[in-house]
């Protein structure tokens, strides 16, 4: 399992977005890469690749088609989920079928695009994400100072005594 803790102190301190795209249709990967060159974004074709990008790469975001060559978009998930319940995935999908939806969101993933998407679609699933970084890292921070300052009235009241 991915040390939760660990990720999201790093990403706290690195602005630059690491995003893993599985799509086997390159017509798709270069809209991608086009709407968010700013961001670091690593590829994948199949299922298996995307298991090892993401265990090497730890993306923010994951984007995940549905439909791919070795298996769908609803395994890899379950496997990313097993390994980092919180993960920020969204489902890419050029079928408008409700069952997908449905699965999608029983799943807990953030969001559902379906194919062909905008340039802005993209940019603004990247927007929302980052905001909800900056909420979680604000309360990350407000946690620490809770606990440094529960820790520092305990050590007063041990010297007190």
């Amino acid at each position: 399992m991915i040390e939760g803790n660990n990720k999201s102190i790093r990403k706290a301190y690195n602005p630059d977005l690491m995003i893993l795209v599985v799509e086997d249709q390159m017509i798709f990967i270069k809209d991608v890469k086009h709407a968010l060159p700013q961001h670091k974004i690593v590829f994948a074709r199949t299922v298996e690749e995307a298991k090892s990008s993401y265990e090497k790469w730890l993306p923010d975001i994951t984007f995940i088609d549905i439909d791919l060559p070795d298996g769908n978009g609803f395994e890899l998930l379950d496997y990313i989920r097993s390994r980092e319940p919180e993960a920020y995935v969204i489902m890419l999908t050029g079928s408008k079928m409700w069952e997908d939806v449905a699965i999608s969101q029983q799943k807990g993933v953030h969001g559902y695009i379906i194919k062909p998407f905008t340039r802005s679609k993209i940019e603004q699933t990247v927007e929302k994400y980052l905001g909800v970084r900056e909420k979680g890292i604000q309360l990350q921070l407000a946690e620490t100072e809770k606990r440094r300052r529960s820790a520092m009235t305990m050590q007063e009241t041990k010297e007190e005594g």
